[in-house]
């Protein structure tokens, strides 16, 4: 008898191969730097919030490459990076997340290129809220690198989850929390 990997049966599976400990150890630090990310999107957002003070000390120190724009653009490929080099298997529901969480961070912050999507949805009294828009847009983004992990989901999962169902929860809060907040 041989010591194989062929299955002895023609039905049956051949045994996955063992990840090694060096891909797990990379897969984790890009996991890690991925989370990270997010700390990039701290000055705009205090800047949305009324305390621009980190955002003016970045923007001061580095020029243009310190503008919320910068940061933004930062951040997707810091997270591209966590997405390539990580543990995630599929690129669609990605780079679909990233273009809707994008259009959801124009909305909510000082991006100068998209200010027409700005005005144009200040003009809807539902989506005139930056604070939602920039959590739908961070949750858009949490929502794609988990699906990027699901094999089996297909790219109507993807629309679903990231486009229909975030953009309806926009419009629900929109509508039904600005008065259970008093704004």
């Amino acid at each position: 008898m041989s010591d194989t990997t062929t299955p002895q049966n023609p039905g049956q599976k051949a045994p996955a191969k063992q990840k090694t400990s060096s891909t797990n150890v990379r897969q984790k630090i890009f996991n890690v730097i991925g989370w990270l990310a997010f700390l990039l999107l701290l000055p705009p957002v205090l800047a949305m919030l009324g305390m621009p003070a980190l955002q003016e000390l970045i923007e001061q120190n580095l020029g243009a490459w310190g503008s919320s724009l910068a940061l933004v653009i930062y951040f997707y490929a810091i997270l591209f990076l966590r997405v390539f080099f990580g543990s995630d298997q599929r690129y669609t529901p990605v780079l679909l997340g990233y273009a809707v969480s994008f259009l959801y961070f124009s909305n909510s912050l000082d991006i100068s290129f998209m200010a027409w999507l700005r005005e144009l949805t200040a003009q809807v009294s539902f989506l005139s809220y930056p604070y939602m828009s920039f959590i739908a847009g961070v949750v858009v983004v949490l929502l794609s690198n988990a699906l990027s992990g699901w094999r089996k989901a297909t790219w109507v999962v993807d629309v679903l989850l990231l486009v229909l169902l975030p953009a309806a929860a926009l419009v629900a809060a929109g509508i039904f929390l600005p008065g259970l907040l008093g704004l």
